[in-house]
């Protein structure tokens, strides 16, 4: 898959023109201060609602739907047209596969079994 993406001849989406544009667009606008934040990027047509979240949690929590948007971390070298074609793709894909992408923000509460409990002196 990546091979078709990154090939000189592909012809990019408008919406990952689009996408790449809301990226580059932020960074130019606020500069470093840009950098580490997230963004929200509609799959639909690759705008966005303008805003730059503090985590990815945050700029999921302000879509009407979380899966009609990919989200993605500004980098101080922000976005080519072709990454966004590629992130805006793997995105489809797994939306369509019914999988989410993972979220750094959410803390994930990994089971234990019972003899790890005793083991360090706690009780279930």
């Amino acid at each position: 898959m990546s091979d078709f993406y990154n090939h000189p001849l592909m012809v990019p989406s408008p919406e990952a023109q689009r996408a790449s544009d809301v990226v580059n667009g932020h960074l130019a606008a606020h500069g470093m201060e840009a950098v580490g934040k997230w963004v929200a990027i509609r799959l639909s047509d690759g705008g966005s609602d303008g805003i730059l979240y503090e985590n990815k949690s945050e700029a999921i929590r302000f879509q009407l739907h979380e899966k009609q948007c990919v989200y993605t971390q500004l980098l101080p070298e922000g976005m080519s047209v072709r990454t966004a074609q590629s992130f805006i793709n793997v995105h489809r894909q797994f939306y369509d596969a019914g999988m989410n992408m993972a979220d750094p923000d959410r803390q994930v509460e990994v089971p234990q079994r019972e003899e790890t409990w005793k083991h360090h002196g706690l009780t279930t």
